[in-house]
């Protein structure tokens, strides 16, 4: 994951949370991370709404860059790890939130997740499975948050839609990684010409739906969490299936 090790270097808020009047170091750091708190008290809301009452003990937050999200739910949860691809965004994670202890911070570039079967309460992800460069990733990345999480624990992921044809052509970062094979800068790139090697993907709400049944677990709600240019991208809301219930439903099936 070099590519978020260089936006980790050149710009790491901007990175996480890409507002255009941000960029080139512009956000605030405790503007920043103000808006991870106002994030984390409105799933917990839509986990209220929804009926879903999580367990409040140890939390994964996946794609944790510098940690805005893992230590917003600190505030809520015993113990919380991020774990992100870019070792450079852990390092930042480690430095922002040196006054977090129940916060722990580690680097994984692929699956499987590093952690046992059934290990966490309660799993998240924002803003990062649609940056995966393959479906079949966010799908094995999916699976693998309901293997870690216990049996009635909660999966709380973000993720967009199928993207139309005429928005997957993604120009500035074919022209970013165009460039970089000749040796431009990376910095450059980013300052001068503004581009960005950010990627960006999506899955049919159906697809997603058909993994987790067959994972042993129910979405049990779908809120939209932005709509930009027609597009949407949603919340999905997820429940693992106690073990006893996961065998009958199987069997059902």
């Amino acid at each position: 994951m070099s590519n978020w090790n260089v936006l980790a270097e050149l710009d790491p808020f901007w990175a996480i949370l890409s507002n255009p009047a941000k960029k080139f170091g512009k956000w605030d750091p405790q503007q920043f991370f103000d808006t991870g708190d106002r994030e984390a008290q409105r799933v917990l809301a839509m986990c209220t709404k929804n009926g879903i009452v999580p367990a409040y003990g140890k939390l994964l937050d996946f794609g944790c860059g510098v940690g805005r999200m893992t230590r917003a739910f600190s505030r809520f949860f015993s113990s919380c790890i991020g774990i992100d691809a870019s070792d450079k965004m852990v390092e930042l994670a480690r430095k922002f939130n040196a006054d977090r202890p129940d916060c722990e911070f580690f680097a994984c570039s692929a699956p499987p997740l590093p952690f046992p079967d059934e290990t966490f309460d309660f799993v998240f992800s924002l803003l990062v499975l649609q940056h995966l460069p393959r479906k079949n990733l966010i799908l094995r990345y999916i699976a693998e948050f309901i293997r870690v999480a216990k049996d009635n624990g909660v999966v709380v992921f973000q993720l967009t839609n199928e993207f139309p044809w005429r928005q997957r052509l993604q120009g500035r970062r074919r022209l970013w990684s165009l460039f970089t094979a000749l040796g431009a800068p990376q910095s450059w790139l980013f300052q001068k010409l503004r581009l960005s090697p950010i990627a960006l993907n999506g899955i049919s709400s159906q697809k997603v739906e058909t993994l987790v049944e067959s994972e042993g677990a129910e979405v049990k709600a779908l809120e939209l969490y932005l709509r930009k240019n027609g597009h949407d991208s949603y919340y999905y809301f997820v429940v693992k299936r106690p073990a006893d219930s996961r065998v009958k439903y199987m069997n059902a099936v």
